[in-house]
């Protein structure tokens, strides 16, 4: 049984103890239930109507991932054992497949979900591992632990999109199981096409329970603090590794900043987090700048070392940069703050053990983008970009593309 909803009021009598999750619950059900000793379900999810997600536990996989890593040519160093790019990876073969799932599974219930090929791409942490070496070696400084994956797709083929990741657990197997709650298709019908949100399985435990998690799924556009619009990439998801690209990855990232009251300047250095603060002096003098976190400077380092400034296949095509910026000046006056404070920043680098070459080579290329984009001459004391988006804790968790 892949997946089963109830209310928390029929859970079965067999119940015998909760995984350490605000969310995840574990139990075993006996063997008369469904004849097979040890069978384990897992309760994904409870939402606020009281409707219970569960999931049959040890997971299935009906694919070879290896063959659809060949398949989409996914280059050699790219994590073979991190679950989010696998899942992600799987995601992205089965929407260039959509229109072939009665060949491909022929005795799986769902067959047939849409006509044609959806294309899927990766932004964010996910996509940095797909386009940088240096992203995936444990050993290097610039990697990090990916706690989610970010998809984008067109905004034309978004609910085809849902249908397939709806139909992925019993066509692929339940390792790749989505679902989606009251609660996330009040969020997408509030969007209007914009957005979605669908739930999947975000860990796996090593008993063998699994946690849910939350999958954003933009369309056309990533449009938070500022607006980066990728359409004209969908055409060509090969050639971008099925990734926004390196360019729009680093429009992307330095699009982050919001702003704090100065009073917690204190605090900040204390959690040393005062490297986020920006220099902008014109903003109003009792509020702070805050821009990316390390795991986004890590990023884009790790981007700026791995790809050349020039106009190849993947290379950081500063003229693409300059003409969007230049069409968006509030957003250039962003994207340099947070470029010129990597630069501020050099300490960061060393301290997680950058070598002092690779500092100098990141460094000239970050200077040659901020050489070449528009300087922006008027001066804001407010906020000059979105807000209208959730502003995470400073001193928290943080999220950010």
């Amino acid at each position: 049984m892949v997946i089963v909803m109830s209310t928390i009021g029929e859970r079965s009598p067999n119940h015998l103890r909760l995984a350490n999750s605000t969310n995840t619950f574990f139990y075993f059900l006996s063997d008369v239930t469904f004849g097979i000793n040890n069978l384990r379900r897992c309760i994904l999810f409870q939402d606020y109507d009281r409707t219970i997600y569960e999931l049959d536990t040890p997971l299935s996989s009906k694919v070879d991932y290896e063959k659809i890593r060949k398949d989409l040519e996914v280059p050699d160093y790219v994590d073979r054992l991190n679950f989010h790019i696998e899942r992600g990876l799987v995601t992205v073969w089965a929407g260039l497949n959509a229109h072939r799932m009665r060949e491909l599974f022929p005795t799986a219930t769902t067959q047939k979900v849409v006509k044609e090929p959806i294309p899927v791409l990766f932004f964010g942490g996910a996509a940095v591992r797909m386009l940088c070496r240096s992203a995936n070696q444990p050993s290097s400084p610039f990697f990090r632990e990916l706690n989610d994956i970010d998809l984008i797709a067109p905004r034309r083929r978004a609910e085809d999109l849902c249908k397939l990741l709806l139909a992925l657990g019993d066509l692929c197997g339940t390792r790749y199981h989505y679902f989606v709650a009251r609660s996330d298709r009040r969020f997408n019908a509030m969007r209007a096409g914009k957005r979605y949100r669908v739930r999947t399985v975000k860990k796996i435990l090593e008993d063998g329970s699994v946690q849910s998690g939350v999958l954003d799924i933009f369309t056309d556009s990533i449009d938070l603090r500022h607006k980066v619009d990728v359409r004209e990439i969908f055409s060509f998801p090969k050639e971008n590794l099925y990734t926004i690209g390196v360019n729009n990855i680093l429009l992307a990232k330095c699009q982050y900043i919001f702003d704090v009251h100065a009073a917690v300047r204190d605090e900040l250095v204390r959690h040393q987090l005062d490297y986020r603060i920006l220099n902008y002096p014109h903003y109003r003098g009792d509020r702070l700048l805050i821009g990316i976190e390390e795991k986004d400077i890590k990023d884009m380092c790790a981007l700026f070392l791995d790809h050349e400034i020039g106009e190849e296949k993947n290379n950081v095509n500063i003229d693409k940069i300059r003409k969007i910026l230049e069409r968006d000046k509030k957003f250039a006056l962003t994207f340099r703050l947070n470029l010129e404070n990597i630069l501020r920043n050099e300490t960061i680098l060393r301290e997680i053990g950058v070598p002092s070459a690779d500092i100098t080579q990141i460094f000239s290329r970050i200077q040659n983008v901020l050489d070449a984009i528009p300087k922006v001459e008027k001066k804001w004391s407010n906020p000059w970009w979105n807000v209208d988006v959730v502003t995470p804790q400073i001193f928290g968790k943080t999220s950010s593309a």
